[in-house]
Order: structure tokens, then sequence, then C-alpha cells
């Protein structure tokens, strides 16, 4: 009577077992989680990564090996570590659900940001015509964006609001030339930028991508079919909108 007693229970323990790895098996094929947290673009992006992908595979191998431990033990009288089993293995299982979660949600809220942080931009291009421009750092803050050899000015000496004028060299400089940059990852950033409601950001917005103002007017640089301009800042105008580079003539940009 007893031996049967001790069948039953194996038999429970064993689809018990089947039925967390059949839950688990179904959650994978799960697309999202929304009771995450969004995920701050500014973190370094490769270390959350490499993060969520060891501590996934520490809960992973858990998980197995509470599976195997319960198996092993299918002729124990000891119910008690075999109940302390199925509970570690119910709490991996969900440990490891929530990280492939936090991994799927990092991939989805944030674009990887490939830019090298050590180096600076040398080349763009125009997410709207795929048009290429050399840039120059002029210092750690700000850039000098080349058209035709010649480069982009706002006001100065100009006789309207822009022009091309030879650049100027190192003993003499103005804001004329300079131009900074902001990297957008997410409509939340846009929003900020534009200080404007998150609902009014384009949904169709494809990030990251990069926006170039003028140190004199904070006007942004706008391409279009006739060429470059100076316009006020819309984050969801594509025109206006950058990929960027740390290599010259390069054929595709991040």
């Amino acid at each position: 009577m007893i031996d049967y007693i001790y069948l039953i229970l194996i038999l429970i323990l064993i689809g018990f077992i089947v039925f967390l790895i059949y839950l688990s098996y179904e959650y994978r094929v799960k697309e999202g989680f929304t009771g995450l947290q969004t995920i701050n673009p500014n973190i370094n992006s490769n270390y959350i990564k490499n993060r969520i992908q060891n501590q996934g595979t520490i809960f992973n191998n858990n998980y197995i090996n509470n599976i195997n431990d319960a198996l092993n033990m299918q002729t124990s009288k000891d119910y008690n570590k075999q109940l302390e089993i199925l509970k570690d293995s119910k709490n991996d299982s969900l440990n490891s659900k929530y990280l492939l979660d936090l991994k799927n949600k990092l991939k989805i809220s944030t674009a990887p940001d490939s830019f090298p942080i050590d180096k600076l931009i040398s080349t763009i291009k125009s997410k709207y015509n795929s048009q290429y421009l050399s840039t120059f750092a002029n210092d750690n803050t700000s850039y000098g964006v080349l058209v035709n050899d010649k480069c982009m000015t706002v006001n100065g000496l100009c006789k309207d609001d822009y022009c091309l004028l030879e650049c100027q060299n190192s003993l003499y400089s103005s804001d004329s030339q300079k131009f900074t940059t902001k990297r957008i990852f997410s409509n939340a950033d846009a929003a900020k930028v534009m200080n404007v409601p998150i609902n009014s950001i384009s949904s169709t917005n494809i990030y990251p991508f990069n926006i170039f103002s003028s140190v004199v007017n904070n006007k942004c640089l706008t391409i279009n079919d006739d060429g470059l301009t100076i316009e006020k800042c819309n984050l969801n105008n594509i025109k206006q909108q950058w990929s960027i580079s740390p290599d010259e003539n390069i054929c595709v940009l991040k």
C-alpha cells in the first residue's frame, strides 16, 4: 500500500515538473511583458545585455539542476525536500522568464547605440534621402558641417539666415559655423527636446537618430530635395534626422 502512495506522489511530482516546463515553453513564444519598467536608454546597453545574459544562464542552470534533483529523488521519503526543490524550480523558472522579458524589453524599447563613445563624428547620412555629409569637430561639444568644401554658416557674414562660406581656421572661429548634436533614442527623448507631450511625437520615427542644431539660433540642420537648410527643430520631420559614423566615406551608418 505504501509503495502505491510513493508511486502516486512520484507521478504527481513528474506531472508538476512537466507542467512547469510546458509553461516555460509557452512563455518563450509570447511577445513582450507590459509590467516591466522602461529601461533608461542612456545606460550602457552592452553592460545591461551582458548582465542579463549571465543572470539568465545562472537561473536556467539552477532550474535544470533542480528538476534533475527532483527526478533523482523519486524513491526518497524526504517529502519536505521534494517540496523545497519544486518551490526552487518554480522560482528559478519565474526569474528566468522575467530576465527573458527584460532582455526582450531592452531590444524593443531601446535601439542599440553602437556609436563608440570615444570617437568623434566624421560622417552623417540623412534618413530622408541617404545624402552623405562630412563633419569635423570644432571642440568637444560642436561640429562643422561641410558642403562642397565649404561650411554651413548661420547668420554671421551671410546675406540670408544661412549660407555656405569658407571654413573658419583655428585662429578665427565664431559660433556661426558650429552645430551641437543630440542622440535621440525614443519618443520620450524627442518629446523632451521639443518640450511637447509624448503623444505628439510621430509613431513612425525610427530610432536612434541624431539632430544637429545651430549654436547661433538652435534651429536644426535640415535637408530636402533642393538642398540643405536651417529650420525650426521638429523631431517628427525625417528631414532633420541623421545617422552618424566616426568613419569617413562609409557606406553603412548606424
